[in-house]
Parts: C-alpha cells; structure tokens; sequence
C-alpha cells in the first residue's frame, strides 16, 4: 500500500513545484517500480534539481537493458546543458535511428548542433523539426531564428522570427525583441521599433502578474520550467527591453525619445547601475552636462565599487575641457583599482590634458611597467616626450611600440619626431614604411603634406610645393595648406605664386595673422612698399604685442621716406622690446640723416653699442661699431663716450 501512495505523493508534488520534496517520495517509490516514461520523468527531475549524475546513472542503467529513443533523447539534453555536446549528439543519433519521427529529438540534436557551432546542421535539424511538429511551432522558429542570427543570415532570421510571432496568442515577448534585433541588422529602424515595442508592452503585462509571467510562458511554449526561469531572467536583465529602445531611438537620431527610454526603465528597475550608466551618457550627448553630472555623480555614490561609472564620469568632465576634474575622478578611480591599465592610461592622458606633464609621464612609466608588451602604452609615452619637446626619446618610445606592433600611425608619428630633429632622410624612411603597411596613406593630405614638410627640411622646393600641391587637391579647403605652400614658393623666390597662396588663405580664415604677414613681406620682396605697409600696419593692428611686428613697419615707412611715422613705429618696437638693438640703429640713423639731431642718435648709437654684442668685451665692441656705416666719426666717438659713461667698463656686462 505504500508504493502506491508514494507514486501519487511524488507526482502530486511534482506538479506543485516542490521538487525536494518530490525527489524525496520517488525514493520512497522505488526506480525498480517505475515504468519506462516514469524512470525518464524522473531522471529530468533529478536534473533539474542539480543532481544531473544521478540522472545519467539512472538512463545508463535503463539503456543497458533496453534501447529507447526517450531514454536516448532526455540523456541528450542533460548531457547538452552539462557542456558534453558529443555525447549528446551521439545519443540522439541513436534517438533519431530508433524514432526518426519524434520531433523532440530533432530538436534536441539541432540545439547540440548549435551549441558547437555547426550551424548549418542545426539548421538543417530545425526544418526537421518544422516538417513534424503540427503544434508550437513558434519555439523552433524563434530557437532557428537565433541560429540564422549568428549565422549572419538576418532575413532568413526575421522571417523565422515573424514565423514566431504570427500567431499572437503563442508569441512571448522574447520573439518580438529578436525580431526587432534582426530588424535592425536589415536597416528596418520603423519596423524594428514596431515590434519592440510589443515585446516591451507584453513584458510589462505578465511582469505585473504574481510569478512575473511564469504561467504565461508554460501555456504558451513547451520549454522546461529552467528555460522558463531563464527568459523571466533575462527579460529583467535587459530592463524589459526599455534599454534597447534607448538604443534603437538614439540610432535614429531621437536622442529625446531615447532618454524617455530610459526613465522608464530606472522607474520600473530602480538601482540598476548600468541603466543609470545610460542616463548620464545621454545627458552628456544631449549638451545638458549640469544633469549629466549629477546623474553620474550619483551613479558613483551608490555604486563606489562599479569603475563603469568612473570612467563615464571621467569622460563627461573630459569632453568639457576640464582636465582637473577628470584627474580628481580618476585618482579616485585608481585608489579603487590600482592595478587596472586602463585607469592609469586614462590618468595619464588626463595629466597631460592639464598640463602636468611630469606627473603624466610618471604615470605612464608605471603603466609601461605593469604592462611593457602593450604597444599603446609606448604610444601614448611617446607623445608625453613630444609634448616636452623631447624628440629622442619620443623616437625610442615609438620604435619600441614598433618592435611590439608594426602600425602604419606609429611610423608616421615617429616620422614627426624625426622631422623635429632635422632627420629628413630617417623621417622619410618611416613615411615610406607607413605607405607599406597602408597604402590608403598615400589617398591623404596629411601624407602629402608631411612629405612636403621633410622635402622643404632638405632644401627642395620643388618636390615640397609638389607635394602641398597634391595635399591641396585632396583638401582644398585647408589654409594651413595654403600657408605652408605660400612659404615654400616664397623660399623659391616665386612671389607671386607665393602671393596667391596667401589670398586664397585669407579668403578661406578671414583675418589671420601668419598669411597677413607673410603678404606682407612678399609684397616688400616684390618692391610693392605700400602693398606691404597695408598688410604690415594690419598685423601690427592683430597682433598689437609683437615688436617685430612694428620693426617691420618702421622700416618699410623709412624706405617711403615718411619720417616721423617711422620714428613713432620704432619707439614701438624699443618700448615692446628694449634689447632689439637694430631698432635702436634704424632710430639713430632717421634722428642723424633726418632731423639733424646729433644728441638723441648719440644716445641710440649707445644703446645699440650695449645690445649690439652683449657678451663682447669693450675692445670688440668698438671695433663694431666703427664698422658701422653712415656716421661721423665724431658721431662714433661721442657713442662710444656716452657708452663708457653710462654703462662703464665690460665687466657691468659680464
């Protein structure tokens, strides 16, 4: 009698969902007892209560005495989600040679396939399994659907998926969010956000009920109560798929809409950091980094441990320039993971964005220490130096990173380094290795104009102007180009090529102070003096600090013989510059020839004598000085008093 009551118990509690307790009347019950389906039922119940050895010992048993295509098939699974997929697939080979119209068994080998990755043989099962199951179909769909995803089959995957969907009343919200994910691989943004947005409303439907829809899914699907478990898990990991429709709105540029995606979701799964993570890099992206910050301030409070929102954090005050505060918040972040790379490499770069290129480099050289086979960490060591005017020993950070990455950008910058150090032949063999590696280099300005550069480092003009030429064709809109080329022709003495540079460079940045000078000077070369004093007065007019500026006017005005304008431009010069002892020369020279007075050109020429040569002794000096033209000697004789009045002996100077 009590055979019978445990079999009732078993089965009773069973149903119940209380596994244990089950477990425990089928002991009581005796395998001995159980028929063929009983013992395979019991065997998914141990499974499904972690004891999946004792499962496989029961059907090895079973198998031994008589070959089954259930036994076959239920030892296949649990070997499938143990990770023995071979013996699985052999299992239901046998299956399948016993019972080639089950469809469970076609299914269960086409998971295995697809757990291995022989996707095209899980394919093939699924059809199987389509050809022989007449009721639910919607799961295999959906299970082939995800199979044609990896695939990168992704109509065959939205077809399979709507094939899912089809009848309502079988669809859960997991087959509309694949199907929307496969909508958008096809570029169907308006369809993609259509079904999600069902999958999102059914999700929020069953959510709302006692088990989070557990009874839902069991009437729909055929999937064990684990699998079920799984997507009620996974639905609440992706936030009731509110976080993907973030993604989908942001895609399509509703950078709004994607926020509101996302207050949703903190609304209905508060305390996820990953979903405020979301919130705070919208805000950034939408220009409202007050909110931003807030938000990821926040973020960092409650989850001190979570580096994600550090580095979010970090990147926010990043993009605002503020390289102080992104320092503070990644030395916070590095007391919590000293040893993480990428922190320190963040760090680093923060410490050179504000400045502090000591500390930078520090870092970088502990970094370099924790990971010297990282080429990145050399790189970025390597533009530390440049930034110090370093070039040497930004080379052998660079060849270093070479030795561990051949990288076409490596040898460019390496290239540079080599350029400063006035090593144009090495510089161009690293030009010619970067074109090896990527030859789409040679489609690109920077590389004609880098090649420019050198060749105007080496003297030739007209290879250089060739290659500004070419780097224009490839951006024509860039005056920089322009610039360099006008001061490549104007080394060639092509004045008027030079001349145009200079005008289409103005054309395209308005006022600017470099080309206006160098028109200028062009101008003055071209003996057009009063073109030159135009664009002369008007850099004078930009750059208001500079004395070389106002040298430069002083004398075209001195060559126009408009005297009294040359005089107040060079007093300009002394009072921006008072060791600009040509200033003082020019000066002398207008108060001797043109205003006749002797007394302040003596006091000029004395001046100069100081400034001249500071370093020479007095003897030197003088011997200078009568080596100057245009004067008297008694003129150079009172200088030479005046000099020795005023300043004294050469040992003031000393």
């Amino acid at each position: 009698m009590l055979y019978p009551i445990a079999r009732w118990m078993a089965k009773r509690l069973r149903q119940q969902r209380k596994l244990g307790q089950s477990i425990r009347w089928h002991e009581r019950w005796g395998v001995d007892r159980m028929s063929l389906e009983e013992r395979i039922d019991y065997a998914g119940l141990l499974h499904e209560c972690g004891k999946s050895e004792q499962a496989v010992e029961l059907l090895t048993a079973l198998l031994k005495r008589t070959r089954y295509a259930q036994a076959y098939e239920r030892r296949a699974h649990i070997y499938n989600e143990t990770g023995r997929e071979e013996e699985a697939i052999a299992d239901l080979d046998a299956a399948i040679e016993l019972d080639p119209e089950s469809y469970m068994v076609w299914y269960t080998r086409a998971i295995s396939h697809n757990n291995r990755g022989n996707y095209e043989l899980a394919v093939r099962d699924f059809l199987e399994v389509l050809r022989r199951r007449e009721d639910s179909k919607a799961s295999t769909h959906y299970e082939l659907g995800n199979v044609y995803m990896k695939m990168g089959k992704y109509e065959s995957a939205e077809a399979s998926y709507a094939s899912a969907c089809s009848n309502a009343g079988k669809a859960i919200p997991h087959y509309y969010f694949r199907q929307a994910q496969a909508l958008e691989m096809l570029e169907r943004m308006d369809d993609a956000r259509r079904a999600l947005s069902q999958a999102i409303e059914l999700q929020q439907s069953w959510r709302a009920e006692e088990r989070r829809g557990a009874d839902q899914y069991r009437a729909r699907t055929r999937y064990s109560p684990a699998a079920i478990d799984t997507f009620i898990q996974g639905a609440e990991e992706e936030y009731g798929f509110l976080v993907y429709e973030s993604k989908l709105r942001e895609a399509e540029g509703d950078l709004s809409g994607a926020l509101d995606s996302i207050r949703q979701a903190i609304d209905q799964y508060p305390g996820g950091a990953d979903v405020q993570l979301r919130h705070g890099q919208l805000l950034r992206l939408l220009d409202r980094p007050q909110e931003a910050e807030e938000a990821l301030e926040r973020l960092v409070s409650d989850n001190p441990l979570w580096l994600p929102g550090y580095m979010e954090l970090s990147a926010l005050h990043r993009s605002q320039e503020r390289p102080e505060e992104t320092v503070r918040v990644l030395l916070e972040a590095k007391q919590r993971y000293p040893e993480h790379p990428v922190v320190r490499y963040w760090l680093a770069d923060a410490y050179r964005e504000a400045g502090r290129g000591e500390e930078a480099l520090k870092e970088n050289a502990d970094l370099t220490e924790l990971e010297p086979d990282d080429p990145l960490n050399w790189k970025q060591r390597a533009e530390i130096l440049i930034d110090a005017a370093e070039y040497g020993d930004a080379d052998e950070a660079y060849t270093q990173a070479l030795l561990l990455e051949q990288s076409a950008e490596c040898y460019m910058r390496r290239s540079y380094s080599r350029y400063m150090e006035d090593r144009y032949e090495e510089a161009m063999l690293d030009i010619q290795a970067a074109v090896a590696l990527d030859e789409s280099l040679l489609k690109e300005s920077k590389t004609a104009y880098a090649l420019a550069e050198l060749y105007m480092g080496m003297g030739n003009h007209e290879l250089a102007d060739a290659e500004y030429s070419r780097a224009l064709a490839l951006e024509p809109d860039n005056p920089q180009i322009y610039d360099r080329r006008a001061r490549c022709r104007f080394a060639a003495e092509r004045w008027q090529a030079a001349l145009e540079d200079c005008d289409r460079g103005l054309q395209l940045t308005g006022t600017n102070p470099r080309l206006t000078w160098l028109r200028g000077l062009i101008q003055y070369r071209m003996e057009d003096l009063e073109g030159a004093l135009l664009d002369i007065g008007a850099y004078t007019e930009l750059v208001p600090d500079d004395a070389q500026g106002f040298y430069n006017l002083g004398h075209l005005y001195s060559h126009l013989d408009r005297h009294d304008e040359a005089i107040a431009a060079f007093t300009k010069t002394i009072s921006l510059n008072p060791f600009d002892a040509q200033a003082y020369l020019e000066r002398a020279s207008l108060w001797y020839h043109q205003y006749f007075d002797r007394t302040r050109a003596v006091d000029d020429l004395a001046q100069w004598l100081l400034y001249a040569e500071p370093r020479a002794h007095d003897g030197d000096r003088f011997e200078l000085l009568s080596e100057v033209r245009g004067f008297d000697d008694e003129m150079r004789e009172r200088a030479k008093e005046q000099f020795l009045r005023v300043y004294g002996s050469s040992q003031y100077l000393s």
